[in-house]
């Protein structure tokens, strides 16, 4: 398996695959093994997809540091082993953030950043954003597991650490544009690899400005979905706005998993991005 050395001096592990140009894919979660990606609806037929494993995930190592600003150190030590002068970039939820970070880090090292169903993460619930329970509601209103689904977001709330997986498993089918039996395979395909808690309990801990992201001179697409529970629809266009150089798109009936609803909507709109 390929690694190499994180910017904390700890091992970690990527996978390749495809043929093509490379695309460097940072998961989100936060701290979920980059497995998951699968190969965004068929992009790997025309890009080589190297699907990173962040720190203390997948098969890679745990350090002391989770935070979201490391990783995007580890990007520039990826680039380093990788012995190329510049990245294209795809950050997908929380895998926005140390993307976004790195581009405005080392804003030459940058051809492309795509930033799919970016997290929501750093942008407060209001100014016409409702809170995920009440858009689900909106969103897939008629479907005969909503009332299930929302039933356990509200239990969530207050359930132990024990509770919580059961839980997920009931309001899961609120992050896909539609429950169907593929994104009933992706919910629920067996884990391959596990992460240790303090990846994802660590990983809001770095300081977010998002003046910083002026400094970003490659070009950023936003591809959001209009069903997308997790993100919402107003971050989006407040990610959009934060960099001088960016455009938004919408994925039609995708949730936040847009590979998974609409596979060749979303790879086409991914290599369009990146051209």
């Amino acid at each position: 398996m390929p690694h190499f050395t994180s910017a904390a001096g700890t091992p970690l592990h990527y996978e390749l695959h495809g043929r093509g140009p490379l695309l460097v894919c940072q998961p989100g979660g936060p701290a979920r093994p980059a497995s998951y990606l699968d190969r965004l609806g068929g992009l790997d037929e025309e890009r080589t997809l190297l699907l990173l494993d962040p720190r203390g995930t997948g098969a890679s190592a745990p350090a002391d540091d989770y935070g979201f600003a490391a990783l995007a150190d580890d990007l520039e030590a990826l680039r380093l082993h990788l012995g190329v002068e510049d990245l294209d970039l795809l950050g997908h939820s929380a895998g926005a953030l140390p993307t976004a970070l790195y581009a405005a880090r080392h804003p030459g090292r940058v051809r492309r950043l795509v930033l799919l169903t970016p997290t929501r993460r750093p942008i407060p619930f209001g100014d016409g954003e409702p809170d995920r329970p009440t858009l689900a509601g909106r969103l897939f209103d008629g479907e005969p597991w909503l009332d299930d689904a929302l039933a356990a977001m509200k239990a969530a709330d207050t359930a132990s650490d024990e509770e919580i997986p059961a839980l997920t498993r009931r309001f899961t089918p609120v992050f896909y544009g539609r429950w169907d039996a593929a994104a009933r395979a992706h919910a629920f395909r067996p884990r391959d690899s596990a992460s240790v808690p303090e990846a994802a309990r660590g990983f809001g801990a770095s300081p977010f400005d998002p003046a910083t992201l002026a400094a970003v001179t490659a070009p950023v697409t936003v591809l959001a979905g209009d069903r997308d529970v997790s993100t919402g629809l107003a971050a989006p266009t407040v990610w959009t706005d934060w960099f001088s150089k960016a455009r938004l798109e919408w994925l039609p009936g995708c949730g936040h998993f847009p590979w998974v609803d609409d596979p060749s909507r979303t790879a086409r709109a991914i290599r369009t991005a990146l051209a």
